[in-house]
């Protein structure tokens, strides 16, 4: 049986500005930043908020993921729970981080989207409590 989501990958061009992004301007701990193989100019780098199980990949597509390359700065269909998305919001706006979006609110919850250095467009959604 499947017991949890393990990664999530998450195509940039530059893994180290990426790496950078999601630590210091998401809060993201790093977790894993180490050869992809033995002798590899790209590297795995997995990065998570604190705490939680699933991780982000950071891939940067090779020959191997090509068809993945066309991804880049396009919607990565990842969604990043939040407590509250208006404390979000302000704070990552005070970091320089772009919204295509700002917080709409809709019956399942509020949502906004952020870019991320790669241009990779990210929900942020702050759920709405269930009765």
């Amino acid at each position: 049986m499947i017991s949890r989501v393990g990664t999530v990958s998450v195509f940039v061009s530059d893994q180290q500005r990426a790496k950078a992004f999601y630590t210091e301007k998401l809060g993201m701990e790093l977790r894993t930043d180490a050869e992809l193989y033995p002798g590899a100019s790209t590297r795995w780098i997995a990065v998570a908020p604190p705490g939680a199980e699933t991780e982000l990949i950071l891939y940067l597509p090779d020959e191997n993921w090509e068809h993945y390359r066309g991804t880049v700065g396009k919607s990565q269909a990842v969604t990043l729970s939040v407590p509250d998305i208006h404390a979000v919001y302000n704070d990552l706006k005070a970091k320089g981080v772009t919204f295509v979006s700002e917080p709409e609110v809709q019956p399942w919850g509020t949502f906004a989207t952020i870019l991320d250095s790669e241009g990779n467009s990210l929900l942020l959604v702050q759920e709405t409590p269930q009765a």
